[in-house]
């Protein structure tokens, strides 16, 4: 998966990440934005249910979230969520894509 997600406006944005899956333990996610990169590994959760992985950043240039294929033919499904936030919703660091 390569996706770009436009994140323009004033209003921070929060992605959320949940993979399911009883063939692959977990993928790795990467955003992209201009220099900086973020990875993160995101659990798959089988039959049990899972949170999501949260990722803040604040509004600027695109983002491109780039999900790394399990190996063979393994199957299962990612969901994500892109959406904004009221900057006083914003919890824990608010530029993750950075680092804090």
């Amino acid at each position: 998966m390569n996706e770009k997600l436009e994140t323009s406006g004033e209003k921070p944005y929060r992605l959320d990440v949940v993979c399911d899956s009883a063939d692959v333990h977990k993928v790795t996610v990467s955003l992209t934005r201009e220099a900086s990169k973020k990875q993160v590994d995101v659990t798959c959760a089988g039959t049990a249910r899972k949170l999501p992985v949260r990722i803040n950043f604040p509004a600027g240039p695109p983002v491109t979230m780039t999900v790394t294929p399990a190996p063979g033919d393994s199957m299962g499904l990612i969901v994500w969520e892109l959406k904004t936030l009221d900057p006083t919703n914003v919890q824990g660091c608010a530029n993750e894509i950075v680092g804090c």
